[in-house]
């Protein structure tokens, strides 16, 4: 049981570190009152919504806790040689369910509670240095990125030590329960699918709130001569609120399912292992191997978060790359502990595997920073594109965009096969698949601290508009340094989605295969009579359902995303008709009223997110059910596998176009700050008698960053948290499609 108190104790250890960097952070001093009355201003608005937001997640993901219960209540069989009986099976379902949505709610409550207090120190810090605000910002997104990390270590370490203590594991005799452990991550599957069912939820919310109000303020600023960043803007307001809504809290309840699902998928795949290899002398050993892991990963993140400094000379983004490399390093040395301890004799191949895992997250990071940062061609050719119009700055961003969704995944097929070869050389059946999932497991060791790059994105974009409508007249200089930082984070959360596609492949590759070779292993018990070749974790494509499953997953994708456009849209445009609306008779020191907009921009947020998820996690459940009728004697796991089928489409479409969309909006971004820096003219033009213009290069990149802003920051990071819940929908439910 070793293990499990080193899991445990790792995520108690993580939470302990963040509560010492919030306490940090908030002891930073915010100097400037107009400041911190702004500040105060975003913090109410962003966790009024929080509020509002969390008691519907509770109650809608209530309801779908209810149905699996109920589901499982009435089922009268999981397989001769499931030892869990299906009445007790929904209960820990429902229970892991309800524990996995109320983590991830946590998760965005915290850094729905930290952004805002760091943003308004980061920028009083810009005051002082670069550094000083640098620090702030990345410690305080490591509150959330260390949060996220420890709470999905402790949920499910303490379920998995929940449900062994439930049948004796912990008592005088506990071999009977230790029997169980290569059962338990089913048992628990419902924890990484009430992670990402709320996830959804609150990435849908958060995504229309934060991008409807950036919408309406950008467009309303062109319009009526309001800048985005002024007071004056009734927009604003509710505009810098949706950093802390969306990007933080809604980003970090994604990113929080994604390291469920990918660890789940990790466990499950040990399971495998185990029970077709019987040398191997501990299930537990095996199976909470991938927590072990996490959990070294999470002590190095701790170190590569305290080193990051800099100055008004180095470049910012090296400061963070070097914290990166130095929690890598140090996981690594924890992935070879791990596996000399826990895979005895194989653990030197699987701890390449995990190096492999490591590099290829290092790889990724890279080649998505070279296509989205200001110092290297591509965004300085999107740049100069922007000179000829708006048009041609939005058809290169497109072909820029497209272009860097290729290398990206190459470097994580690569991985994949590499580390699946590797793994085979080990002579275990099943190794290819395990290799694959350390590699997962580390890339995932650094997702604590890539985690805190994430979030340090929307916090100095925040900082950077506070700062814009205080001080920024007054000290150009700390405007500056703001702007510096708003364009790394824009590079780290372009980062960080490449990332978490990248690890997402990988996750959904584990989660179905585990998925096939269940669905086979329960058919072989079942009443219905299987021939010999149904047996083999095979998918046959030649037959028209199989291709019917993989239609509706790329159509499920492609819906959502344009669900997701759709709604900011048209909660945008009301939030331009309401500061239309102000801004036709203000008065002299008119200062607008951002109480309209923040009330119709929470409706409509909350109105939208509740129809595309419960749709994303019924559909698989209504496609298994159909197919069902149309098994045969020849073809009786027709509906197991067309379902396999519309995951496996959906996640390479989901993968694509999450790329894509992310670096799109990233590309387009950085170019228009790139130009605002002074490229190409800068923000203004001025005529030889001093008279200021708007410049035409600048105006087209805005163009750019106006449509990339929905695309990245909504429709990209929903269908992130989609292709994550798809693998956990089929699991939970797949007794009801054999």
């Amino acid at each position: 049981m070793t293990e499990l108190a080193l899991i445990l104790s790792g995520g108690l250890l993580g939470l302990a570190f963040a509560a010492y960097l919030a306490r940090w952070v908030v002891a930073r001093p915010a100097v400037e009152p107009e400041m911190q009355r702004v500040a105060a201003i975003i913090q109410g608005v962003a966790e009024a919504y929080f509020r509002r937001q969390s008691s519907v997640i509770g109650a809608v993901s209530a309801m779908l806790g209810g149905a699996i219960f109920l589901a499982y209540g009435l089922l009268r069989r999981t397989g001769e040689n499931n030892p869990v009986p299906a009445l007790e099976l929904g209960v820990w379902l429902t229970l892991s369910f309800a524990v996995g949505a109320a983590s991830a709610v946590a998760t965005g409550r915290v850094a729905a509670w930290i952004a805002p207090r760091t943003s308004v120190r980061a920028a009083s810090g810009a005051r002082r240095s670069l550094d000083l605000a640098l620090q702030i910002a990345l410690r305080g997104g490591a509150v959330s990125g260390l949060f996220v990390a420890s709470m999905s270590l402790l949920g499910l370490g303490g379920l998995f030590a929940a449900v062994l203590a439930f049948r004796g594991g912990f008592g005088a005799e506990p071999a009977e329960a230790l029997a169980l452990a290569p059962t338990i991550p089913w048992v628990i599957a419902g924890y990484p699918l009430g992670a990402s069912f709320a996830a959804l939820m609150a990435q849908l919310g958060g995504g229309t709130f934060s991008k409807a109000a950036d919408l309406g303020a950008d467009l309303a600023g062109a319009e009526v001569g309001l800048d985005e960043d002024d007071l004056q803007n009734p927009a604003t307001i509710v505009d810098l609120a949706g950093d802390t809504v969306g990007d933080c809290a809604g980003r970090a309840a994604g990113v929080f399912a994604s390291t469920v699902a990918e660890n789940a998928g990790a466990m499950v795949v040990g399971a495998m292992l185990f029970r077709n290899n019987a040398g191997l002398p501990s299930a537990l050993a095996v199976v909470l191997f991938p927590l072990v892991s996490r959990a070294f990963g999470l002590i190095a993140t701790l170190f590569g978060v305290m080193v990051v400094k800099t100055d008004d000379r180095e470049d910012a983004f090296n400061a963070l790359v070097r914290g990166l490399y130095v929690t890598a390093t140090l996981h690594a040395v924890g992935i070879a502990g791990a596996a000399k301890w826990l895979l005895g004799a194989h653990w030197v191949i699987f701890f390449a595997c995990g190096v492999i895992g490591i590099v290829t997250g290092i790889g990724v990071l890279h080649v998505t920073q070279y296509y989205t940062e200001q110092r290297h061609r591509p965004v300085r050719e999107l740049a100069e594109a922007a000179r000829s119009g708006s048009a041609m700055a939005v058809l290169r961003g497109l072909a820029i965009g497209l272009e860097s969704s290729v290398l990206p995944l190459l470097v994580v097929v690569g991985a994949t096969f590499g580390s699946y070869l590797l793994g085979a050389r080990s002579g275990l059946a099943g190794g290819g698949l395990f290799g694959t999932a350390v590699a997962t497991m580390g890339m995932l060791g650094t997702a604590g601290y890539v985690l805190a790059m994430d979030a340090f994105g929307p916090i100095v974009d925040n900082a950077g508009g506070i700062v814009a409508v205080t001080v920024a007249r007054e000290r150009p200089d700390v405007r500056g340094r703001t702007l510096v930082l708003d364009a790394v984070g824009n590079t780290t959360k372009a980062l960080t989605k490449a990332y978490t596609a990248g690890v997402a492949a990988l996750a959904s590759l584990l989660l179905v295969a585990g998925y096939l070779d269940e669905s086979r292993r329960r058919a072989l018990t079942s009443s219905a009579p299987i021939r010999g070749e149904t047996t083999a974790m095979v998918l046959r494509l030649d037959r028209p359902e199989v291709y019917l499953g993989a239609l509706v997953g790329i159509l499920l994708v492609f819906w959502l995303a344009g669900r997701c456009i759709r709604n900011v849209l048209q909660a945008g445009r009301r939030v331009l008709d309401e500061v239309r609306r102000q801004a036709r008779a203000r008065p002299p020191g008119f200062v607008g009223d951002h109480e309209p907009c923040v009330e119709m921009v929470s409706r409509a947020a909350l109105r939208h997110m509740i129809a595309p998820a419960l749709v994303s996690a019924v559909v698989p459940v209504v496609v298994g059910l159909a197919l069902r009728f149309a098994r045969t004697e020849d073809n009786p796991l027709v509906a197991a596998d067309s379902v396999a089928a519309l995951i496996m489409a959906g996640t390479v479409a989901g993968v694509l176009g999450s790329l894509f969309l992310g670096n799109t909006g990233a590309i387009w971004d950085n170019a228009r700050q790139y130009i605002a820096t002074g490229a190409h003219g800068g923000r203004y033009l001025v005529d030889e008698t001093g008279a200021r213009a708007d410049n035409p290069t600048y105006g087209a990149a805005v163009v750019g960053d106006t449509i990339g802003d929905p695309l990245k920051d909504v429709a990209g990071p929903a269908i992130h948290v989609l292709i994550k819940m798809l693998p956990a929908v089929i699991i939970v439910f797949l007794p009801f499609f054999i």
